[in-house]
């Protein structure tokens, strides 16, 4: 299980609904890499998102009216270079109801939340969400990859 996850370790692998092709994304590692959440293969509908852990779990969302994935970065302003990444956020909205689930990766935990609509990154409504699709029995776990 480890290797497994040190292999897929942070990286978000999707599954698109229906039968087109792609039926599955799987990113590149989205500590170095542009996981490829604003291309055009992310404008169709979800089934599913898990994001793997470099210890052998993942987060997974499935059956969730919407999902979403951003970085918290923070960039100093006295000194040159670039952004250092502090957070990873994955999240979905659940069906019918006000809420998102949010998870968080960083400071070497992970964090499971509820927040509400609109207001789940610092009060504030985040951008990027993708349509899901909407199942009986909407599943926000960490569990063995």
């Amino acid at each position: 299980m480890i290797a497994q996850g040190g292999i897929l370790a942070w990286r978000i692998r999707v599954r698109f609904a229906g039968k087109l092709p792609p039926v599955e994304y799987l990113s590149p590692d989205v500590r170095h890499a542009n996981p490829g959440w604003d291309d055009e293969a992310f404008n169709r509908q979800m089934e599913s998102l898990e994001f793997f852990l470099p210890t052998g779990h993942k987060i997974m969302l499935a059956g969730m009216e919407a999902y979403n994935f951003f970085i918290e970065a923070t960039q100093s302003f006295s000194r040159r270079g670039g952004a250092r990444i502090e957070s990873f956020f994955v999240a979905g909205k659940l069906p019918a109801l006000p809420v998102v689930e949010l998870w968080r990766i960083g400071d070497g935990r992970v964090t499971r939340d509820r927040k509400p609509w609109g207001a789940e990154w610092g009060g504030t409504a985040t951008r990027g969400w993708k349509l899901g699709l909407v199942g009986a029995d909407p599943v926000s776990a960490l569990v063995e990859a």
